[in-house]
């Protein structure tokens, strides 16, 4: 004779599938909906163009910075990101640092060997430090696919060097100046372009970014004498990450379709050497 179960023990059967449905139910939701957040942070991504900087770690004073700024001009758009430290686990060698940009947009789209440039600040305490002269690094960079890697604050770098030596040498120049501003006087020589329609030229220097786009770069041709159109961007000494100096390194770059071949984007880069006169650089 078959013994009978107790009703207590089909209470608890029917309590633990109970359980464990629930708990199928919720991974299961919770693996969809992970799914759906990586499927939209990959279409996010698809019409950028990545641009992954590796900071050498090494080289950045942990104790007394408190972020990082990593500033660029790429496929003709400004890129920022500060890190905190705060945030930076002390333990790796090595920061990896992703900046994005649109891979097409109304001036040009990315290809390769399109230029660009990526530089990063040390930036500790400003009130204290203002007026110091903090530690930084460029590079300057192809765009060879998507992503593309660029190296930042390596041991073998002399970027820093060099604008320190150039900001040593003209200590005396720098406490005479009384100028607010610097200037940046950016040439953009179209002799071999000259059916250039539209493009942006951006200047950088400490940290700070200023482009102006040309909607009509045949109507300011058809002005002028020459082949060459530029601008002149007007940056306020005290930025937010510290005062320009002489020796600080400034980039400019211009952008556009109609300047290929060789490339949609071009970069040079040069030091500041006086704050009481326009610093000039010719993009291209």
């Amino acid at each position: 004779m078959r013994s009978k179960i107790p009703i207590t023990t089909y209470i608890a059967f029917i309590i633990l599938i109970f359980f464990a449905s629930s708990i199928f139910l919720a991974s299961s939701s919770e693996t969809v909906f992970a799914a759906k957040k990586n499927d939209k942070d990959d279409k996010e991504d698809e019409d950028k163009l990545i641009v992954k900087a590796s900071i050498n770690l090494e080289n950045i004073d942990m104790e007394n910075t408190k972020f990082i700024r990593v500033i660029g001009f790429i496929n003709g758009e400004e890129a920022k990101q500060d890190i905190p430290i705060s945030t930076i686990d002390k333990s790796d060698d090595n920061l990896d640092v992703e900046l994005k940009v649109n891979e097409e947009n109304e001036i040009v789209e990315a290809d390769t060997p399109d230029e660009f440039f990526l530089c990063g600040y040390q930036v500790g305490d400003v009130m204290t430090e203002y007026k110091s002269f903090a530690k930084f690094d460029c590079n300057e960079g192809d765009i060879l696919g998507n992503p593309t890697e660029i190296n930042l604050f390596k041991a073998d770098s002399q970027v820093y060097t060099k604008s320190k030596a150039v900001y040593d040498a003209n200590l005396n120049n720098l406490n005479s100046s009384n100028s607010d501003t610097v200037k940046i006087k950016i040439y953009a020589p179209l002799a071999d372009k000259k059916d250039t329609e539209k493009l942006v030229i951006a200047a950088m220097i400490k940290g700070q970014i200023q482009s102006e786009v040309i909607e009509d770069v045949q109507a300011e041709l058809d002005k002028s004498d020459g082949n060459t159109i530029s601008r002149t961007f007007t940056f306020d000494r005290k930025t937010d990450i510290g005062l320009i100096q002489i020796g600080d390194r400034y980039h400019a770059c211009v952008a556009s379709e109609d300047l290929r071949p060789p490339e949609g984007s071009e970069c040079e880069k040069r030091l500041i050497k006086n704050l009481d006169t326009i610093n000039s650089l010719p993009a291209r």
